[in-house]
C-alpha cells in the first residue's frame, strides 16, 4: 500500500512537471518585449508610486507609505495572487521582521520581532479596522476568521508598537487586512485549486449594484492534509491534523449621500471551532475634509469538548464547552487645524465567555464558569507639520478593564525628508497587553488547583526605533529599520512545588530584543521586479524563554536570529507571469512539550507560472511550494502517548489553480 501511494505521488509530481513545461513552452518567443510594461495591477506602477501608495494603518487616516511614522510593510493584492492557494499565514513570510512557523497542518505560529505564538496575542490583528480578537484565548487564530485571499485589497503590517492608535494588544505590531470594496468586485468569479497533500480549494463570488447599494457575497471551502501523526491511545485513533473549513462572507455598501456611507460586513466559518461576526460602519465626510465614523461589531466563537488545539479527549478533567462573545462600539474623528492633523477616538468593548462540562461531577474548563470583562478606552494623536519637510507626531491612549484596571500607551515620532524622496524617522513608544481570559481563569482540578491566575499584571513594552526610507533611483527603493524593545512582565506558566507538578500563569520574564530589518525593491527593466530582505534579531535570555529545564513554559516560538527572502517576478508578456519566492531561515530552536532542539538552516522555494486567457476573463496557473523538497522542523511536535517527538514540515507540494470571471 505504501509503495502504491509513493508511486501515485511520483506520478502526480511528474504530471505537474510536464504541465509546467508545456505552459512554459507556450510562452511567445518575444515574451521579454517592451509590451510587458503594460501589465495590469500594482506591478505596473513605478517604484515611486508604490512608495507613495496610500495606507491607513499607521495613523488611522490616509497618508503615503513614505511619510508613515511607523515601520510599515504592504502586501498588495498582486503579491497575494502570486503566492498561490496558500493559507493567509504564509503571506507574512514576505514581510521583514515577521516570523511564521507551521507547527501542524492546522496551526501556525506568527509574530513580529521575536514574539511568535500560535495565538499571536502580542499583535493586534484587524480586518478593515475591526479587531479579530479572540475573547477567550486572546490574540488571533487566523484559521478561525473567514476571509478569502481574492477579496483582500492589501495587508498593512506594522512591526513595533501600535498601542496608541490600535489599543491594548498592539504591543508588538499590527496586521490590518483590508478587503476590496463591493463596488470594485462586480460580476461573478469562480476559482478552484487542487494539488498534492489533498489540497482542495474552491469558492464563488458574485457582486452587484442596485442604485446607491453595492453588494458582494462569497462562499467556499478549503481542505488540506496535515503532517503530524499523533496517535491517541485513549480514543484509539490519530488526532486530527488536517485543515478543513467551509466559510462565507458578505459585504454591502449603501451610499446615503455624497458625504455619507454605510458599510456592512459579515461572515462565518465552521472549521472545527465555529465563528460568526457582524460589523456595521457609518462614515461621514465634512466640507473641510474632516471625517467622523462610528462602528458596531460582534463576534461569536464556540469550542466543544476540549480546550486544546486538537481533538484529544480530555473529558475526564478538562472536557467541556466554551462559548465566547465580543461586542464593541467605537467612534473616531479626524480633522486638521492650522499645522495639526488630529485623530481621536474612543471605544467600549465587552468580552464575555461561559463554559459547561460534559460529565456530571467533573470540572468546568474555567473557574468561574462565566465572566464579562468591560473595557473602555480613548486616544488622541496629533501630527504637527514643523516645516515643509519635517513632521512630529505625539499620541496618548488611556485604557480601563476589569482585570488589570488602568493603563496607558504613548508614542512620539519624528519624520524628516532630509532630501527629496529620502526620509528618516525616529520613534519612542510604550504599549501593553492585558492578560487573556484563559490566563486568568483556566481550570484544572481540585488536586492540582487552577492554571489561571486573577492577579496577573499587564505585559509592558517600551520601543525605540530608527528608520530610513528612500528612493535611490527611479527603479530602486530601500528601507532600513532598527529597533530596541524592552519588554517586562511577560506571562508564562510557572511550575509550583505544592501541589506537585501544578503550573500557574504568572508574570515571569523581562526581555530585551534588538535588531535590524533591511529590504530593497529593484526593477532592472519594466517587466522584472526584484525584492529582497534580510533581518537580524537578538533576544536576551533566550534559553530562559524556552522554559524547559526549569519546568516553565512561555509557550512562545524562539525566532531564528537571521532570515532572508528574495522575490523575482517576471511579466513575460501581457498575459503571462512567473513568480519565484526564495526564503532562507537561519539556525533556530524547535520545542516540544518537554524538550528543545536546535534546528539547521533551511531553504524554501515557491514557484508560480500563470497565464491569462479568453481576453483576460480567466487565468490558469500551476505552481509548487517548497520546490527544494527540504523537509524541516518549524516548531511542531507529535504526541504519542506519554512521549513526544518533533514533526517535520513536508517537502514540495504541487498545485493547479484557475480563475474565471463572468
Amino acid at each position: 500500500m505504501r509503495n502504491m501511494k509513493n508511486n501515485s505521488y511520483r506520478l502526480g509530481s511528474a504530471l505537474c512537471i510536464i504541465a509546467f513545461l508545456l505552459i512554459l513552452l507556450s510562452v511567445p518567443h518575444n515574451a521579454f518585449g517592451a509590451e510587458a510594461s503594460d501589465a495590469n495591477g500594482l506591478f505596473s506602477m513605478s517604484l515611486e508610486s508604490l512608495m507613495n501608495v496610500e495606507i491607513t494603518s499607521s495613523a488611522r487616516r490616509s497618508q503615503s507609505l513614505s511619510r508613515a511614522s511607523r515601520a510599515v510593510y504592504v502586501i498588495t493584492a498582486e503579491d497575494i495572487r502570486q503566492a498561490g492557494p496558500v493559507r493567509i499565514e504564509e503571506l507574512f513570510r514576505q514581510v521583514p521582521g515577521m516570523d511564521v512557523f507551521r507547527t501542524k497542518g492546522l496551526v501556525y505560529e506568527v509574530g513580529s520581532r521575536g514574539f511568535a505564538k500560535w495565538s499571536n496575542e502580542r499583535m493586534q490583528v484587524l480586518m478593515d479596522g475591526r479587531p479579530l480578537y479572540d475573547p477567550y484565548l486572546g490574540g488571533t487564530l487566523f484559521y478561525l476568521n473567514p476571509v478569502f485571499l481574492d477579496e483582500i485589497e492589501r495587508i498593512e503590517v506594522i512591526r513595533g508598537s501600535g498601542g496608541v492608535v490600535w489599543g491594548v494588544n498592539a504591543m508588538n505590531g499590527v496586521i490590518n487586512i483590508i478587503t476590496k470594496k463591493a463596488a470594485d468586485t462586480q460580476g461573478g468569479l469562480v476559482s478552484g485549486s487542487a494539488g498534492s497533500r489533498e489540497l482542495q480549494q474552491g469558492f464563488i463570488r458574485y457582486g452587484g449594484t442596485d442604485g446607491p447599494f453595492s453588494y458582494r457575497g462569497m462562499v467556499g471551502d478549503f481542505h488540506e492534509k496535515g503532517f503530524a501523526r499523533d496517535y491517541n491511545g485513549d480514543i484509539g485513533r490519530f488526532n486530527g491534523d488536517e485543515y478543513d473549513a467551509f466559510q462565507s462572507t458578505v459585504r454591502g455598501e449603501l451610499k446615503l449621500d455624497d458625504d455619507k456611507m454605510l458599510t456592512f460586513t459579515g461572515g462565518q466559518q465552521n472549521g472545527g471551532e465555529p465563528l460568526q461576526y457582524m460589523n456595521l460602519l457609518f462614515e461621514k465626510t465634512f466640507e473641510d475634509d474632516s471625517k467622523f465614523q462610528i462602528r458596531w461589531t460582534e463576534s461569536y466563537i464556540t469550542r466543544t469538548k476540549n480546550n486544546w488545539k486538537d481533538d484529544r479527549d480530555w473529558g475526564n478533567w478538562l472536557g467541556g464547552d466554551t462559548r465566547s462573545h465580543e461586542e464593541m462600539v467605537e467612534v473616531q474623528y479626524n480633522f486638521s487645524y492650522d499645522k495639526h492633523s488630529f485623530v481621536l477616538g474612543a471605544d467600549y468593548t465587552r468580552d464575555m465567555y461561559s463554559s459547561t462540562t460534559h460529565m456530571a461531577g467533573q470540572y468546568h474548563p474555567t473557574s468561574p464558569s462565566s465572566f464579562a470583562n468591560d473595557q473602555v478606552s480613548a486616544f488622541i494623536e496629533d501630527e504637527i507639520t514643523l516645516a515643509d519637510n519635517l513632521w512630529y507626531t505625539i499620541g496618548f491612549r488611556g485604557h480601563y478593564n476589569e482585570f488589570t484596571n488602568y493603563d496607558w500607551a504613548g508614542s512620539m515620532a519624528l519624520v524628516w525628508e532630509f532630501t527629496p524622496k529620502h526620509f528618516i524617522r525616529g520613534a519612542i513608544s510604550k504599549a501593553f497587553r492585558r492578560p487573556t481570559i484563559r490566563e486568568e481563569f483556566l481550570n484544572t482540578s481540585i488536586s492540582w488547583g487552577k492554571f489561571g491566575n486573577d492577579s496577573l499584571r499587564n505585559e509592558e513594552s517600551v520601543s525605540y526605533e530608527v528608520g530610513y526610507r528612500g528612493q535611490w533611483a527611479k527603479n530602486v527603493s530601500v528601507n532600513v529599520e532598527g529597533y530596541v524593545n524592552k519588554t517586562k512582565d511577560l506571562i508564562s506558566l510557572e511550575t509550583l512545588t505544592d501541589p506537585s507538578w501544578h503550573q500557574q500563569f504568572k508574570n515571569m520574564y523581562d526581555v530585551t530584543t534588538y535588531g535590524i530589518e533591511t529590504s530593497v525593491d529593484w526593477k532592472p527593466v519594466d517587466w522584472w521586479l526584484i525584492r529582497g530582505f534580510h533581518t537580524y534579531m537578538h533576544q536576551t535570555g533566550r534559553n530562559q524563554l524556552t522554559g524547559y529545564g526549569n519546568g516553565d513554559k512561555l509557550d512562545m516560538m524562539l525566532s531564528p536570529q537571521q532570515r532572508a527572502g528574495l522575490t523575482n517576478r517576471f511579466y513575460l508578456d501581457k498575459s503571462t507571469t512567473l513568480n519565484t519566492q526564495l526564503y532562507w531561515t537561519g539556525r533556530g530552536i524547535t520545542k516540544s512539550l518537554d524538550s528543545i532542539e536546535a534546528t539547521k538552516p533551511s531553504w524554501r522555494l515557491d514557484v508560480r507560472l500563470a497565464k491569462s486567457i479568453w481576453k483576460d476573463t480567466a487565468e490558469l496557473a500551476i505552481g509548487v511550494t517548497n520546490l527544494l523538497d527540504q523537509s524541516h522542523t518549524e516548531g511542531g511536535r507529535q504526541w504519542s502517548g506519554a512521549s513526544t517527538s518533533f514533526t517535520e514540515i513536508p517537502g514540495r507540494q504541487f498545485y493547479f489553480q484557475f480563475f474565471y470571471k463572468f
